[in-house]
Formats: structure tokens, sequence, C-alpha cells
């Protein structure tokens, strides 16, 4: 996404830093790498998709981009409940703030919240998310209400699902609902047919072009499936590290 819906509160316990130096670290990581997230608000019917700016600790306050709709930015403004999501490496990181304030951050329009007293790392294979090289983004062959095909670009994807983007988005296109029969192009493991569920939605600036943004759960893989995943995500893995010499 990222990835992107909230996994539920059950067993985050042993996931969660409360350590106060630690969350700091892991929001100043976020920062330094410019890692895209996902806020969701509204009960998860809006959505900004936005980066980290800068950290006061002294004034406890994160500071982060100004959202691409002013009308989600405006609703954003009054929401007293925020989940931020990101995937720093592939690894699901989250948290949950009050309600957000217009600041001005090197002469630009931001937005500010108290930093978090919780900050949840998720590690399981099921939220791990690898982000794909330029080079080697599958095509997402899906089907829109009218009968039309239309073709996104997979960003990032993981046993747990994927991100898509593309100049639009599906017609309809809505948070919960599936998609079914989906293609997804492996190239050299065979296609991928799969049920998506919305889970986000949203835009992102690429250079100079805006373009749209789907986060999506995949809804019952099939064992075979699984290991078709499993198997593409590792090879991509690998020829990464080649790449890089590692």
């Amino acid at each position: 996404m990222i990835a992107m819906s909230a996994p539920s509160n059950d067993n985050l316990d042993e996931f969660t830093i409360t350590f106060r130096r630690e969350i700091v670290f892991y929001l100043r990581q976020l920062i330094n790498d410019g890692t895209p997230i996902s806020i969701m608000f509204n009960g998860g019917n809006d959505s900004i998709l936005t980066i980290a700016l800068d950290l006061d600790e002294s004034k406890d306050i994160l500071v982060f981009d100004w959202g691409s709709s002013e009308e989600v930015n405006q609703r954003f403004l009054k929401s007293e409940r925020n989940i931020f999501i990101a995937r720093p490496h592939g690894i699901r990181n989250q948290f949950v703030t009050g309600q957000p304030k217009e600041v001005t951050h090197q002469k630009r329009r931001a937005f500010a919240v108290k930093l978090p007293e919780k900050y949840v790392r998720l590690q399981r294979r099921e939220f791990f998310r690898l982000t794909l090289p330029m080079t080697q983004r599958p095509p997402c062959t899906i089907k829109q209400g009218d009968g039309t095909e239309i073709i996104l670009e997979v960003v990032d994807i993981g046993l747990g699902g994927i991100a898509l983007e593309a100049a639009s988005l599906p017609k309809p296109c809505e948070i919960g609902q599936t998609f079914a029969g989906v293609r997804i192009d492996l190239k050299g493991h065979d296609e991928l047919l799969v049920d998506l569920v919305v889970r986000y939605r949203g835009e992102i600036t690429r250079g100079q072009k805006q373009m749209a943004r789907l986060g999506c759960e995949f809804r019952k893989l099939s064992p075979a499936q699984d290991n078709q995943l499993q198997r593409y995500v590792t090879q991509i893995q690998r020829e990464e590290r080649l790449r890089m010499g590692g």
C-alpha cells in the first residue's frame, strides 16, 4: 500500500512500542526516508496520502505534508481519530493520533499532530509488502462496472494484498468494494486470478504527474496462490540483491 486496512486490536500487544525514544526513532526514519504514509479517518471512509516532514520533541508534534484534495483536508482537520499506516522496507508501521491542526512548514501549508503514545510495527508475514522496482511492476487488469477493463500497475505486493497506481481508478471504486476475477500478470510465474477488496484510495504525485493509488486486500487466497505469490516475491528479492551486488 499502502497497504491498507487497519488490523484488529487483537494480539497487537507484542508488536506495540510505548517507549518514547523508540517511537521517535521510527518516526524519524519515516521522515528521513520520505516513506509514503496513508492516513485513514472518518471510520475508514476518507484517506490522505502524505509524508512526514518534521518532528519536534520539545513541542510534542509531528508535522506532515498537506493533502492533494482541499475538500478532504478540511474534513481531516475535524477528525478526532486518525490511523497512520506506512510500510518501510515492507514492515507495516501503524499509529493513531488525535485531531490535527494546520501549520506552516518551510512556507508551505502542512498538518501537525501530537506525537503518538503507542507505535505498532507488524512483522508478521501477512503484513509484509515488497515495493517493486519500476522495471518489474506487473499489470493488474480489473473489470469495471460497465464491463470494460482498466489496467493498473502493481507498485507493492505481499501475501496480504497489493497497492496499485494508474492515471485513474476503476469505476465505481468504493472502500470495502470487491473486484472479482482480477488478473495480475506475474511474468514468469503465470497469471494470478484473485478477488480484491478495496481498503484505501487516494492520490500521489510522481514527478509532475498526479497518480491515483489503490490499496487492496486479497480475499481468501488458496494455498496454491499463496505459494505462487511467495515464489514471485522471493525471485524479485533475489534479483534485487544481485543487482545491488549483495
